[in-house]
């Protein structure tokens, strides 16, 4: 199994460093950050306030609830765009979802029953070809990153209602493929995972922040 994994790995670092799991990516010279949300159905409840209704929202992860992938297939959005891959590796299930209110009132009564995990990993919301959020290990401590097109009152109030707190920073969320080959040239030769350990495990897996 850890040959299997092993050369599996390798095979998607080599695809994503080509160039495959590339999509649109937050563009904007700034990005708003917002940290503190950790609540999934409020995230959801006050999503409306932050993003237009008709945006396209996009789920990613593995071995997500039965019931949650036939929630997303049933609800799958027909104008999806590509959208950066996160994940690494395993391959991931990817999701492009219609935003709706009845959309949204499935996503808070599943995650009210299933534990985030089981029914997505990352999250990410996009419209009109632009990207407007990423939410990578969402929920789980990390931060919200926004595009600095969505106004500052929209960030203020969806904040305050979630009792987080937000601020703007320049957007260094790009994706490095020299990181892959040099992720990749790790894998090739074992005496650099030993040196490098603690700096290579959680970034090889999960490639963001």
């Amino acid at each position: 199994m850890a040959i299997i994994y092993s050369e599996g790995l390798k095979e998607q670092l080599r695809a994503m460093a080509a160039g495959r799991g590339d999509g649109i990516d937050l563009d904007s010279m700034d990005c708003w950050v917002i940290e503190g949300l950790k609540d999934a159905p409020a995230f959801f409840r006050q999503l409306n306030a932050l993003i237009p209704g008709d945006s396209t929202l996009y789920f990613e992860g593995c071995d997500l609830n039965p019931e949650v992938t036939r929630f997303y297939e049933k609800n799958r959005a027909t104008d999806a765009v590509c959208v950066m891959r996160d994940t690494i590796f395993p391959v991931p299930d990817v999701f492009h979802v219609a935003m709706s209110p009845a959309v949204i009132e499935g996503l808070i009564d599943m995650l009210s029953r299933h534990p985030v995990a089981a029914s997505l990993y990352h999250a990410k919301a996009y419209r009109e070809g632009k990207l407007l959020f990423t939410f990578h290990d969402a929920f789980d401590g990390s931060y919200l990153y926004l595009s600095d097109r969505i106004p500052e009152d929209n960030i203020r109030a969806f904040s305050s209602s979630l009792s987080a707190t937000y601020r703007r920073e320049p957007n260094v969320n790009k994706r490095d493929p020299e990181q892959l080959r040099q992720f990749l040239r790790m894998l090739e030769n074992p005496h650099m995972l030993r040196v490098n350990w603690p700096w290579w495990k959680k970034a090889l897996l999960f490639w963001k922040r």
